[in-house]
């Protein structure tokens, strides 16, 4: 892992992909376990929100809402940890905001099948939009962990740039890498589905180890800021 000169992380395409898994699981699980609300897509739940307030289903508008609120404080409690780097209270901030968002997701894997939904989701956005904000680059390109429509549109920009523009080895890096990290976005949702249907709120203890994996691969070793993954 990089630091890029604004104080956001650069992530290599094995912890990138695995950090895309992690955030397609999370939407995966909030959707089918949890009152169809996505954790990460906003985009969905902006559009939800607005079809539930014309059609009158405000209980419902109300699911969707929340997530967005929250999703704001997450962002700016990942810029805080940021701000915290840049003055060197805080080491290493992309260490923190992964144990933040472990410590998140284990403490809802314990809740009861009967917590109410907006305690799940609200706290899942809170900790993906942590995520998001933190690991935003791979390889040296924009990428996002934890909602896919950006990274799908790079990387059809780049399959139209290997057939029709030049058959150039940028192009086909960047090919590659996105399409690892849309098909992991893909396997994670699918995941999160599954395991919600079948394991509850315990599904979330899967999405901790893969945490947990990220985090240890991102351990700086004795007199290095950072590591290569």
């Amino acid at each position: 892992m990089e630091r890029t000169p604004d104080g956001l992380q650069a992530t290599q395409l094995g912890n990138s992909a695995l950090l895309a898994l992690i955030g397609g699981y999370l939407d995966g699980f909030t959707y089918v376990g949890h009152g169809h609300v996505f954790a990460n897509a906003m985009t969905g739940n902006v559009v939800l929100l607005g079809v539930n307030l014309v059609t009158g289903s405000w209980h419902q508008g109300l699911r969707h809402l929340l997530p967005i609120i929250t999703f704001f404080f997450g962002i700016s409690a990942a810029k805080a940890v940021g701000w915290g780097a840049q003055r060197k209270v805080i080491r290493y901030p992309y260490l923190t905001v992964l144990v933040v968002e472990i410590c998140v997701l284990l403490g809802l894997s314990f809740l009861p099948s009967s917590t109410p939904d907006f305690w799940i989701t609200t706290s899942i956005a809170f900790a993906s939009s942590m995520q998001v904000e933190t690991f935003r680059e791979v390889n040296g390109y924009a990428f996002n962990t934890t909602f896919t429509t950006g990274n799908l549109r790079t990387l059809s920009e780049n399959l139209f740039d290997w057939f029709f523009a030049g058959r150039t080895e940028e192009a086909r890096g960047r090919m590659w890498d996105f399409s690892v990290i849309c098909l992991a976005f893909f396997l994670g949702a699918a995941g999160g589905g599954f395991g919600t249907l079948h394991l509850g709120n315990r599904a979330l203890w899967v999405d901790v180890l893969l945490l947990v994996f990220v985090l240890l691969r991102l351990l700086p070793k004795r007199g290095q800021e950072a590591v290569h993954a």
